[in-house]
């Protein structure tokens, strides 16, 4: 077998870096940024950046909720739905404008995410509308047709102004209804009403976003092993009849029976920075030990594309210093 290449995608590096305190340095990260070569996929976004690893040049909005239904089921469906996301969310309102501050249940028990489960099911179901509920934080809706725009992504939306976070479009009414409709039916929902009296944070919403087919598989095979928790990368690899494995099966692996390219798309298992660091700083040592030895190539991203590739050659540039990894790639963000 060929020499293998390893691509690392860490969507989060920037903020997580920034997240960290003290002067704790991260030798292996900091020389695989000094070291190896620049390269660079300029994406507007990483899930862009994703399906270019996938070698699929995406046009218009990105089928999100298609690709996280395909992973959620674990089989490419064959179907012809259009699929939009309707994820559950929290927004606040203050004496004018409304933001929405955050995803997903947070501390709610499985009993109370249940109940706004159905809650938002009834009122989908009174539309016509089908929630297919197959992971607890991410929902999806199977349309007959596409819509004629997008919604805005739902990392984008946070923090937004949701009056302009929702689309200006006339089909857009219909959903703007909806979704007021869902969110008189959530502030009355009992476990609504009973965090709102011990001052918790309530569940009031939900986001559509992400609307389109399944995509079709890339042209040419691009990749061999995916290893994420990434629905968006989980989904592309099954399309695309790629291995899947786990996020944390990729600290053990050696990559020597995954094929000549291997995908680790790194998403963070907590908030604590320090504890996420070591966790890369580990992979990322032990695939540099291997690059030096001729044994893969390694190419690592962060979120928008930026990124270097350390190869057999890159121990022999020991004239490049090695930088507080902050500084380097705010260097490199800047070049």
């Amino acid at each position: 077998m060929g020499t293998v290449h390893v691509i690392l995608l860490i969507e989060e590096l920037q903020r997580l870096t920034a997240a960290l305190s003290g002067d704790t340095r991260y030798p292996a990260l900091e020389r695989l940024w000094a070291r190896g070569r620049p390269t660079a996929l300029d994406s507007p976004t990483s899930n862009h950046l994703r399906f270019k690893l996938f070698g699929i040049q995406p046009e218009g909005y990105l089928p999100v909720a298609a690709l996280t239904h395909v992973n959620d089921r674990n089989v490419r469906p064959r179907d012809n739905y259009y699929w939009l996301r309707a994820d559950p969310v929290t927004m606040w309102a203050d004496m004018a404008q409304v933001f929405m501050t955050s995803y997903g249940f947070a501390d709610l028990d499985p009993y109370e995410r249940n109940e706004i489960e159905l809650c938002v099911r009834d009122v989908l179901q009174e539309e016509g509308l089908n929630l297919h509920a197959d992971h607890p934080e991410r929902w999806c809706i199977a349309l007959g047709s596409p819509i004629e725009f997008g919604f805005t992504p739902l990392d984008e939306a946070l923090g937004m102004d949701v009056a302009e976070a929702l689309p200006d479009h006339p089909e857009a009414l219909y959903w703007r209804r909806i979704l007021n409709e869902v969110q008189v039916a959530l502030h009355n929902c009992p476990v609504n009403v009973r965090r709102r009296a011990t001052g918790k944070r309530e569940v009031n919403s939900v986001w559509f976003w992400g609307g389109g087919f399944i995509p079709d598989a890339a042209a040419h095979f691009v990749l061999d092993t995916v290893y994420s928790e990434n629905a968006v990368s989980r989904g592309l690899a099954i399309i695309n009849d790629c291995r899947t494995k786990r996020q944390s099966e990729a600290l053990e692996s050696d990559f020597s029976s995954d094929g000549v390219a291997v995908l680790v798309d790194w998403s963070l298992g907590s908030d604590d920075a320090e504890n996420e660091m070591a966790l890369l700083e580990s992979l990322v040592g032990s695939l540099l030990n291997r690059a030096d030895r001729g044994q893969l190539v390694l190419k690592i991203y962060e979120g928008k594309g930026q990124g270097r590739v350390y190869g057999p050659d890159a121990r022999r540039r020991f004239w490049s210093r090695r930088k507080p990894l902050s500084q380097a790639l705010n260097a490199a963000a800047q070049a």
